[in-house]
């Protein structure tokens, strides 16, 4: 989505970008209808940590249960590699209630392209003048939260995301200066 290298998103950008999408605003002159199909996907992607080109090619049938759990059962479409991990749920939950207020039963749950996404969240980043954030931002806000929630395990959060280094995974964690400065004060040994 450009030349700068995206960030993790905070809990409030996510929840400005994605209350904002629901809502409709203008930016720049144009008028942005509320979207909630663009603000789900958005969610799903942060929840399921999941690359956007993923999330908007997801079908009803990309959920499976098995032995009462639901788990996502897809080939990622950069990787090719399958990924089949399960789905909390209040996440399907969330899933079914979307495509039961639209009729969904079956096939493609989203009508958009990823480009359309990407646009959308150019807007809308725009108007809530965010930096260097982008869908991708989305698949980081889950890194750096499963980092934060595992006790900072690394290993689990690289396998989570299927990166094949703990070193990619590292440049999704998001620490924030203030974090940073927190630990330091606290790791202060003085005789």
């Amino acid at each position: 989505m450009g030349s700068y290298i995206t960030r993790a998103v905070s809990q409030e950008e996510f929840d400005s970008i994605i209350t904002t999408l629901r809502v409709g605003y203008t930016y720049k002159g144009v008028n942005h209808r509320p979207n909630d199909q663009i603000a789900t996907i958005l969610v799903l992607e942060a929840n399921l940590g999941c690359r956007i080109g993923d999330i908007v090619n997801l079908k009803v049938e990309s959920f499976v249960c098995d032995n009462g759990i639901w788990k996502l059962n897809i080939t990622e479409e950069k990787t090719k590699k399958k990924r089949n991990f399960i789905v909390p749920k209040p996440v399907k939950d969330y899933i079914d209630y979307y495509c039961e207020c639209r009729g969904i039963t079956e096939g493609y749950i989203f009508t958009v392209t990823e480009q359309a996404v990407w646009k959308q969240m150019r807007a809308v980043t725009g108007y809530l003048g965010l930096s260097n954030v982008s869908t991708h931002s989305m698949r980081k806000k889950i890194a750096t939260d499963l980092y934060e929630r595992t006790g900072h395990d690394i290993e689990a959060v690289c396998s989570f995301l299927q990166h094949s280094s703990i070193n990619v995974t590292r440049t999704y964690i998001r620490r924030s200066d203030a974090q940073l400065e927190a630990a330091i004060s606290q790791a202060v040994c003085l005789l």
